[in-house]
This record gives structure tokens, C-alpha cells and sequence, in this order.
């Protein structure tokens, strides 16, 4: 299955209310000059919820089928991490999830809490491809639990096509790097996170985090189908993350 998740991680505007709520949430999400703990894709701040903690998740809309795909597919990180999710009624929570067709996007992690009101998580509510929707919501909540994009990870070895990529955007084969539709392209695709400001993991390509990537938008016989189940470096990375009591 070669389908392309179109997905944004929300960024927040203010990166000091960033870091503040982070912070305040958990101090392990401060950043450290060495690291005992292998982080995957983040930013110079994590932002890990406390661990241990209740995640309240609320839903602003959506029918009973959607809720119920969305609670079975999202508890499939719930063994690799020391939190408990709560979906509570109304539309007062950590988490607030709206559905909106052909839609994806979450803020990362803590920055939920920088939103007061409205959704923190988008996502579409078409169920005919059962395996399809559970991978999104599972990569939906690898953001919302504080994880990245994984292609942008810095050891990604994707050899892309630019142009190829570029024209299937409608970027102009001509436009200039300040174009718009350029740099929003560049940012989902080729950005990578700088290796010198991030503590990672090796690069996952079976990552649940990871775009799917067309045959035709690279050089060579390369592609990635996108990733229907967590690998088992995500768990690895989310028990790290989230680490219980009585491991070790």
C-alpha cells in the first residue's frame, strides 16, 4: 500500500510558551547538553507529557463509529507508555479531536496546552480502508505524545526527486526558494532537523511517524508503503518516552 498520509505537525508560533508548558508539564523535557535518554526527531525541547499522567481526550464532533475507530486505533500505543487516556464527554480535554474529511494534523505533545479552545487534532472520519484510518490516528497520536516526523529525521537517506515532488504540489518548475508553495513543500518533505540540535534514535523507516513514498518521486527503485502497524523502535522510543516505574 503505497497511500500518502497528508499530515501536518502543528508548530506553535511562540516557541518561549512552548517551552514554558513543557517544561512545566514535565522538567525532563528541558533540554540537556548530554542525554542519557535516546530521543527520536525533536526539537531542542521535547515535549513529553508527564509520566504517569491521565490524558483527558475529548471529541468536538464526529458519529459513534468514528469515536470507537479512533479509541481502538489510539490504544495501540497504550502498552508502551505510563499514561492512561480518558475520553471524557464535552469538549474539555488535553486532547481535543475535531473530523473533518480528508484532513490530519496534531500539535505535538504538550503544545496542546497552549490552545485553549478548539481542536489540537484533526482527523478525517472516512472509515471504508479500516488498516488506512488506524495508521493515521496512530500517527495522529505519535504527535500529540510528543513525536516528529520521521523522514525529517536527520540520518533520512531518501533519494528524492525535487522536481518530481515540486510538480506534484504545483510548485512552478521555476519558482524561487521564497516561494510559498515551495518552502511549505520543502518543510514537509526536505527539511531535515538538524542532527547538532536534536538527540535521536537511528533513522526508522518502518516508523508508524514516517511518510509512505512514492516510487515516482524518487531516483532509482526506491519507496516506502506506508507503515500500518508501530514499529518496534516506536515502542521502544514511546517506553523511553514514558518510562513506568519499574523499569529498568
Amino acid at each position: 500500500m503505497n497511500l500518502q498520509t497528508v499530515c501536518t505537525a502543528k508548530q506553535p508560533s511562540e516557541r518561549p510558551q512552548s517551552y514554558a508548558v513543557a517544561i512545566t508539564e514535565n522538567p525532563a523535557n528541558a533540554p540537556a547538553s548530554s542525554s542519557t535518554r535516546q530521543k527520536r526527531a525533536v526539537a531542542r525541547h521535547t515535549n513529553f507529557w508527564a509520566p504517569g499522567r491521565v490524558l483527558r481526550i475529548a471529541f468536538l464532533n464526529g458519529e459513534p463509529p468514528f469515536k470507537e475507530a479512533v479509541k481502538t486505533a489510539a490504544s495501540q500505543w497504550l502498552p508502551y507508555i505510563n499514561l492512561t487516556f480518558d475520553f471524557v464527554e464535552g469538549e474539555q480535554g488535553d486532547i481535543r479531536i475535531a473530523s473533518e474529511p480528508g484532513a490530519y494534523w496534531s500539535l505535538i505533545g504538550t503544545n496542546a496546552l497552549l490552545v485553549e479552545e478548539g481542536p489540537t487534532m484533526l482527523l478525517s472520519p472516512d472509515l471504508r480502508m479500516p488498516a488506512f484510518f488506524a495508521a493515521n490516528v496512530m500517527h495522529e497520536f505519535g504527535h500529540a505524545l510528543g513525536a516528529e516526523h520521521e523522514h525529517l529525521h536527520p540520518q533520512a537517506n531518501i533519494p528524492w526527486n525535487r522536481k518530481a515532488v515540486y510538480r506534484a504540489h504545483g510548485v512552478d518548475e521555476d519558482a524561487e526558494e521564497g516561494d510559498y508553495t515551495r518552502n511549505m513543500v520543502d518543510e514537509r518533505y526536505f527539511n531535515l532537523l538538524n542532527s547538532s540540535e536534536v538527540d535521536h534514535s537511528p533513522y526508522d523507516p518502518k516508523s508508524i511517524m514516517h511518510y509512505a513514498i512514492r516510487q515516482e518521486w524518487t531516483e532509482g527503485d526506491f519507496k516506502i508503503d506506508l507503515n500500518l502497524v508501530l514499529s518496534e523502535k516506536d515502542k521502544a522510543f514511546m517506553s523511553k518516552a514514558y518510562p513506568r516505574q519499574n523499569a529498568i
